[in-house]
């Protein structure tokens, strides 16, 4: 019985065991078909292959039928245009010989100028004498003005015409006008004295303007203030803010005024400089450092027991005075704290010895040395110092600045500068700081002035034309404030709604705290990724709206400016050097770049300047503007900072032969080199690598080099073709010549010169277009002949007046107004294009054209067709069916009136660059905020280069053909040939879907040359770079190197830094406190006034800042950070991340959007966004990363956020309502950017797909299978990825990022100092100047301190009024 049990349990468990074994087996089939299923998906790699090629084939064959790609190659050819070698030695000469006439004519106006002040200002006149001038601030007043004030304003009337060579401005070119700063006293005696001599003037700038009428601006800036300028305009002011421009410390008059000049500060801050005194002092060496530029070099040394360095990196140097460095003296200049007791000696031998050793090393300027000593007064003279370090010779002078009222303490300090050829000031108020620190610029030009005949004109380096470039950290100030109104606004809307509101949709809002910063910025609840991102770009638009007018860079117009001294003559009983003033001219850089024509340099190539200093005067890649605003350093870019060679894998590696093309510019000396270069594109998203031959020749009479650089292959050869006007006109079969421009639409490159009036420019029309017609007119009338000669070397100064007349005959007035210029070459270049491309009648259906070409009628979308040649001629002809501009629809303007800039726009430049890969594809591209755009809107645009070709070598471009389609077409189309077996006729047929794009296992991408996505299934894939959704995947590209990883440094870039902010805890409501806080208020009023001479930097920025655009809230006060009951936000504070308010008309919710209301915009039968408020179109070239970067960014609806406390009443808290104040800094940046192999692509000649697997890329052990194919006769490759794996995939990003520098090597940024070449001119002696015994007296409160007081304090009085 027991073995019979025994038997029976071990029966039972073998049967158990067999059971198990059973049910397993049984599973099995199934589990491993779940598996199969899900983790060993078999991809369709060959299916992948068959669609990409039938999608290349066919979007291929219609592209070129629509564009009539073959009938305007064809007229290429057999309109006979040949190809002619570049030759860019010669090239370069040509450009540089023409840019170097143009500059001598600026040289001698200026001269001519000088002469003539300088024998006015010895003309006698009664001081009761009237003086006769047009005030620029008092010219045409307007109704509103009652008359007692025009007539004891002077106000007069003076008829204004708007010209569009002084930038559309209403001017007089009979006379001149004169500004007087409001700091200057407009009544004192020697400024009305100079104003009455420089009268004499107005005859002078007339003359120059009919010699010479590509002269801009001329004008004569008095030492005493004042600035003649001619022709006359008004002086257009904001009638918030007070004038405070002032000519003496423009740096076309402090670099005439003085020679460069080595410079050390030496600053007191003992213990007695506390206070008044403290703030003065910093005020001086503020307006000090106004007066340098960027051929001085300065340090500021700290003095009480010890002497150290302001900027510790600065340590034991004198640093070039550029705008970075001067910044970062400013910026210090906020922390100093005063202690101790003022060891003088210390700090004047550390001066001394500093000075010396760079005189004795060749280093700095090699001209002036002066030490410029800040103290509330000296124990002693130091005479020992100064006998042992700079007497006999006198190498420095030495200029004390007295803080204060205390009379004793003159003495010894007025003895230092009188002893060391100086000048001493005693300054006693804020309001004088500018007056006395100027003095010391008459006092350096005194050799200069004793010579009297020597006249160094002076070059400046580029600067921006507005009223005072420098203010840049104030205009920063006024941003920030105007967002901090606005989040007030928000805040104090939040309250109300907290306060009034119970409904729960809004309690369930306030508790989501990504929901409540949205309303504080916005003023919206409830807004979407794509809504939010529709209202950053229209504001980003708003902010660059002025940048589409000709010359404009980004919005400013960029300049430089030649000046000469002028020098007192009078002979008087007292030995003087007096310096008069300075008299220039601008030179806007647009002019210069009308000399060296882009046709000349083809597709790709472009012409740079350089100064002495190796800065850029122009260059393509100057990017001087950020957020609208002028970057820190702007003016002082580096040739080294915007030519980035292959080779460069870590920042500032300096390239020896970049250095060495760099320092040929700074010699001028003629050079030619290759190099292999990486050039951004599209706002630094898409990179090209190629080389470049560069040719560089120096401009005689400046401190400038002009270069060119020509892509190497390509730009070895030009295409030459022409129509040969005068035979065109008299060959009567050709008719008229305007014929060639019947068909299509046509536009011109707005920037390019073809005809201009070189002196009637008050015609309403000056566009390209209006005067090609103008010309082309006036070609076939009797007695017209070419004027294509744009420069001329001057008249030589031994003509006689015979010789003069012959070089220059006078012109009646019709004459002069019929006086023109053409461009022969570009003309007749571009009559040829025209008749080449006469091919878009509206006669010949596209349709018949598609037939003839045996491919199907389907055109997925198009809607225009396009061809823009080397000439700068675009024309296009719309597809009426689907235009979106033939219906009356779109908001957007079309986009071929957008972009009309021929090779200068980037479709074009990358189709050309794109033909070496296939000479038969197309360059695809979308917008990079498409997913922010109405999708009805958004276009695909598709582009192929047509070259003019001799054999495998010799060849260049003629022009790019094109269509732009739909993108939801082309989408659809993508979709309906990838959700069907490539082997079965449609979607319907009995395949596997498993197979196919539609199958949920399966995404599928097209994604361009730079891994960017054209089409996928969602359309809000759409512009998004391929890494920010699949990061995974593409490193996996990478390592398969179907594409190529590129690094790109950004030397431009501006960082922004969150200002600290005073803790919360100091807001006490105390009298003590409510004192402050009126003190503050007027401090806030006081501020606008004083900005401009920099006292805004004297007081605490955080309470401050705020007060000059919104109405100041008593209980605000900064906080460390923004903080909600569960923790701190971090708020962003990258490049792209300014935000700022809209009017409410323009804010787009949900509700208008159709999301976040759980209703699909194309369910509620709109098919697009905006449907219930006024939508804001949006256009290209709005900084189109900044948005994507918001979109790829936004929290999704998944996102847990700490809720809010159950007790709505607490809330909001005050801490809500404040930014995070920042402010910007020059940095460098760096980003990985992305470019297609298509070369790893092929086998055997063929492309084939490139199968990869992301193995065991989840704890469960699967892996995500994908296929790469390349789509033929494109720039596209079509990706394919199992998405059933649920792998974490990384983001790979190409938002530039911050190179991170420790304190050694950010120090080092800012010392590295590249080779140099000092100005030629330098006059620091003359044996005579001892005999001037000027140096110096008190400080008084005169006229011009009345009078910004009395400004100041009838501002504070208006406001308090107001309030």
């Amino acid at each position: 019985m027991r073995h019979k049990v025994k038997w029976w349990c071990s029966l039972s468990l073998v049967q158990h065991r067999t059971t198990v074994v059973f049910i397993l087996f049984s599973l099995f089939p199934t589990l491993l078909g779940v598996y199969t299923q899900e983790h060993d998906f078999n991809m369709p790699h060959q299916e992948v292959e068959l669609w990409a090629r039938k999608i290349g084939n066919h979007i291929f064959h219609l592209s070129n039928a629509f564009a009539l790609y073959n009938d305007i190659k064809d007229n290429f050819r057999t309109g006979e245009a040949t190809l002619q070698e570049n030759d860019g030695l010669q090239l370069v000469k040509e450009m540089t010989s023409d840019v170097t006439n143009m500059m001598k004519f600026k040289v001698d106006a200026v001269n001519r100028i000088m002469n003539v002040a300088e024998e006015a200002s010895l003309d006698k006149y009664k001081q009761e004498e009237p003086v006769d001038y047009y005030n620029a601030k008092r010219l045409n007043p307007s109704p509103d003005i009652p008359q007692e004030a025009i007539d004891d304003k002077n106000y007069r009337n003076l008829s204004l015409l708007s010209n569009i060579h002084f930038d559309g401005i209403p001017i007089n070119e009979s006379v001149s006008s004169v500004h007087v700063p409001t700091n200057v006293y407009a009544k004192a005696p020697d400024v009305i004295n100079a104003i009455r001599w420089s009268g004499r003037l107005d005859r002078t700038f007339k003359s120059n303007y009919e010699l010479d009428p590509t002269l801009s601006w001329q004008y004569f800036g008095s030492s005493t203030g004042f600035l003649r300028q001619y022709p006359a305009s008004e002086w257009v002011m904001d009638e918030k803010d007070p004038d405070l421009y002032d000519a003496r410390l423009r740096s076309w008059y402090i670099q005439a005024a003085s020679s460069p000049k080595d410079m050390v500060i030496l600053l007191d801050v003992s213990g007695s400089m506390t206070g008044l005194r403290k703030e003065i002092a910093i005020h001086v060496v503020l307006n000090i450092l106004e007066t340098l530029n960027e051929n001085d070099f300065v340090n500021i040394f700290n003095f009480s027991t010890e002497t150290t360095e302001l900027v510790s990196c600065f340590n034991d140097s004198l640093v070039q005075a550029n705008m970075e460095n001067i910044g970062e003296f400013k910026k210090a200049l906020k922390t100093i704290e005063t202690k101790e007791i003022a060891n003088f000696s210390k700090a004047l031998i550390k001066a001394f010895e500093l000075l010396q050793r760079y005189n004795k090393s060749g280093q700095g300027s090699q001209c002036n040395q002066a030490i410029m000593l800040v103290t509330d007064g000296a124990p002693d003279n130091y005479e020992k110092i100064f006998s042992t370090y700079n007497w006999p010779h006198f190498q420095v002078r030495v200029f004390t600045y007295l803080i204060g009222r205390e009379e004793k303490k003159k003495r010894d300090l007025s003895w230092m500068a009188c002893a060391n050829k100086g000048y001493f000031v005693q300054v006693t108020t804020l309001a004088e700081v500018r007056e006395q620190v100027l003095r010391y610029i008459p006092v350096m030009a005194r050799p200069m002035v004793m010579y009297q005949e020597d006249h160094h004109h002076i070059w400046t380096g580029v600067y921006a034309d507005v009223a005072d470039p420098k203010q840049i950290e104030w205009l920063w100030e006024v941003r920030e404030g105007k967002r901090q109104r606005d989040r007030t606004e928000n805040y104090q809307k939040l309250q109300k709604i907290v306060k009034d509101s119970s409904s729960p949709a809004i309690i369930d809002a306030l508790r989501d705290k990504w929901q409540v910063e949205n309303f504080l910025r916005y003023g919206e609840f409830s807004l979407s990724s794509r809504s939010i991102a529709r209202i950053k770009a229209a504001k980003m638009r708003k902010m660059r709206g002025r940048r589409g007018a000709p010359g404009l860079k980004e919005g400013y117009r960029l300049m430089t400016s030649v000046a000469v001294p002028v020098f007192d003559r009078k002979k008087t009983s007292m030995k003087t050097a007096n310096l008069l003033g300075v008299a220039g001219t601008d030179v806007p850089i647009r002019e210069i770049e009308k000399l060296v024509p882009p046709y000349k340099l083809g597709v790709n190539g472009y012409s740079f300047m350089v100064n002495s200093n190796g800065y850029v005067i122009y260059h393509p890649d100057l990017r001087p503007v950020f957020q609208d605003i002028l970057k820190p350093n702007y003016n002082s870019v580096d040739f080294a900072e915007v030519e980035l060679t292959d080779y460069e894998n870590e920042a500032r590696a300096n390239d020896s032969e970049l250095l060495e093309l760099r320092k040929d510019l700074v010699e001028q000396n003629a050079a030619e080199r290759m190099m292999s270069v990486k050039i951004h594109l599209d706002d630094m998203k898409r990179v090209v690598q190629r080389k470049q031959k560069y040719f560089a020749q120096k401009i005689s009479g400046t401190p400038f080099s002009l270069g060119i650089a020509m892509p190497e292959g390509y730009g070895k050869y030009k295409v030459h073709g022409q129509i040969e006007l005068t035979r065109e006109i008299q060959d009567h079969r050709a008719g008229d010549v305007m014929n060639h421009f019947s068909t299509g639409n046509w536009t011109l490159h707005p920037d390019w010169v073809y005809c201009e009036y070189k002196y009637d420019q008050h015609q309403e029309d000056q566009s390209p277009e209006a005067l090609i017609n103008e010309f082309l007119s006036r070609a076939q009338k009797p007695n017209w002949k070419w004027r294509s000669t744009r420069t001329r070397p001057p008249p030589d100064p031994i003509m006689n007046q015979a010789q003069h007349k012959r070089w220059k005959p006078s012109m009646g007035s019709d004459e002069r107004r019929d006086n023109y210029y053409c461009d022969k070459d570009l003309v007749q270049s571009l009559l040829f294009d025209a008749r080449a491309t006469n091919v878009y009648s509206r006669k010949v259906k596209i349709e018949d054209k598609i037939k003839d070409r045996n491919t199907s009628s389907q055109n997925f979308g198009i809607t225009t067709a396009f061809v823009a040649t080397r000439s700068g001629l675009t024309r296009w002809i719309d597809n009426p069916s689907e235009s979106s501009s033939s219906n009356g629809n779109s908001k957007e303007p079309h986009f071929m009136k957008v972009h009309n800039r021929a090779i200068d726009e980037v479709w074009y430049k990358r189709a050309v660059d794109y033909y070496k890969e296939d000479q038969d594809a197309y360059v695809y591209s979308v917008p990079f905020d498409a997913a922010t755009r109405d999708p009805d809107e958004v276009l695909v645009t598709a582009t192929r280069a047509i070259f003019v070709e001799e054999n495998d070598y010799r060849m260049a471009p003629a022009a790019v053909v094109g269509v732009t389609i739909k993108h939801r077409k082309f989408v659809d189309f993508f979709k309906n040939e990838t959700y069907k077996c490539p082997s079965y006729p449609s979607r319907n047929s009995s395949c596997k879907k498993a197979k196919t794009c539609e199958s949920k296992s399966l995404n599928c991408y097209l994604l361009d040359d730079n891994g960017f996505i054209i089409a996928s299934e969602n359309e809000d894939d759409t512009g998004k770079f391929f890494g920010t959704l699949e990061g995974t995947i593409m490193e996996s590209l990478v390592q398969s190197e179907v594409y190529k990883k590129i690094q790109i440094f950004d030397y431009q870039a501006v960082c922004l830094d969150t200002q600290e902010k005073n803790s919360m805890a100091s807001i006490l409501t105390t009298p003590i406190q409510t004192l402050k806080w009126f003190a503050s208020w007027v401090m806030g009023n006081v501020f606008w006034v004083l900005v401009k001479t920099q006292l805004y930097t004297l007081w605490d920025p955080n309470e401050a800042w705020a007060y000059a655009q919104g109405q100041w809230d008593p209980n605000a006060a900064p906080t460390d950070e923004v903080t909600y009951s569960k923790g701190p936000i971090n708020y962003q504070s990258a490049f792209g991340e300014y935000q700022e308010m809209l009017p409410d008309e323009a804010v787009i919710t949900d509700e208008s959007s159709g999301e976040g209301s759980g209703k699909d915009p194309e369910e509620d039968g709109s098919g697009r966004e905006g449907s219930g408020e006024e939508e804001i179109p949006l256009y290209e070239g709005i900084l189109e990363y900044e948005v994507q970067d918001y979109l790829d960014g936004i929290p999704t609806e998944d996102t847990k956020h700490p809720e809010l406390p159950d007790d709505i009443g607490d809330f909001p808290s005050l801490e809500l309502a404040y930014i995070n104040k920042t402010h910007p800094r020059p940095c460098d940046k760096t980003v990985y950017l992305y470019k297609l192999q298509s070369k790893k692509l092929k086998q055997d000649g063929l492309y084939k797909p490139v199968k990869g697997k992301l193995s065991n890329c989840h704890t469960n052990g699967c892996g995500r299978p994908f296929s790469v194919q390349k789509v033929i006769s494109t720039n596209l490759i079509l990706v394919a990825v199992n998405s059933l794996c649920p792998c974490e995939s990384r983001k790979v990003d190409i938002e530039p990022v911050e190179v991170e520098h420790n304190e050694t090597t950010s120090c080092n940024r800012l010392l590295m100092q590249h080779y140099r070449k000092r100005p030629q001119s330098c006059v620091n002696y003359h044996p005579d100047e001892h005999e001037i015994k000027l140096c110096g007296g008190a400080g008084s409160l005169g006229p011009s301190s009345v009078a910004l007081l009395t400004l100041l304090l009838a501002h504070i009085y208006n406001s308090m009024m107001q309030s």
